[in-house]
């Protein structure tokens, strides 16, 4: 079901807003929904519910008030990637200017020179590394994931003498100064 046909079962115009479309599809739903009006309305009932998620699913992609026929805008473009090899995005994440295996090879020779990588999981994407920080020991956990605008690659780091996860800033710095 499309749009132009979510608005013909709801008896909505193009031009209604959302407020017009959420009450006419409670009047409606209200008058066929099966706990009231017994089975044979089930049917009818089930073609609201996805004309109503048509046009909600519209509305949150911002073409609710689209025409009929009418070409669906352009998705925003995604952001750029680093200007430089290597970006820090808030205190747990790095941003890298490379497609995801070549940013986890980058990655894992990071995580050899700031501690011993311990364990790896190329199909998942993951791998720990072992490294001393403030005094004890630490394990820094890196998974990474492919995005539009380059690799974003997530750190936690966790203590391994106490029951603590800290703060992965400095590591992540770390991290990014062993990648430059």
């Amino acid at each position: 079901m499309d749009v132009h046909e979510a608005r013909i079962v709801l008896g909505v115009e193009p031009g209604d807003g959302w407020e017009v479309v959420r009450a006419e599809y409670r009047r409606r739903i209200r008058a066929a929904h099966p706990d009231h009006h017994g089975a044979a309305v089930t049917a009818a009932a089930a073609r609201l519910n996805e004309a109503y998620a048509v046009l909600s699913r519209a509305k949150r992609a911002g073409v609710l008030a689209a025409t009929p026929g009418a070409p669906a805008p352009p998705p925003p473009p995604p952001p750029a990637p680093p200007p430089v090899g290597v970006a820090v995005l808030g205190g747990d994440t790095l941003l890298l200017a490379a497609p995801p295996p070549e940013a986890f090879a980058l990655l894992m020779e990071a995580g050899h020179r700031v501690g011993e990588v311990t364990y790896v999981d190329r199909n998942c994407a993951i791998f720990e590394v072992v490294l001393r920080q403030d005094g004890e020991t630490c394990s820094l956990v890196v998974t990474i994931q492919g995005r539009a605008h380059g690799t974003e690659a997530f750190l936690t780091l966790e203590a391994i003498e106490r029951p603590a996860t800290l703060d992965p800033s400095r590591v992540v710095r770390r991290m990014a100064a062993a990648l430059r």
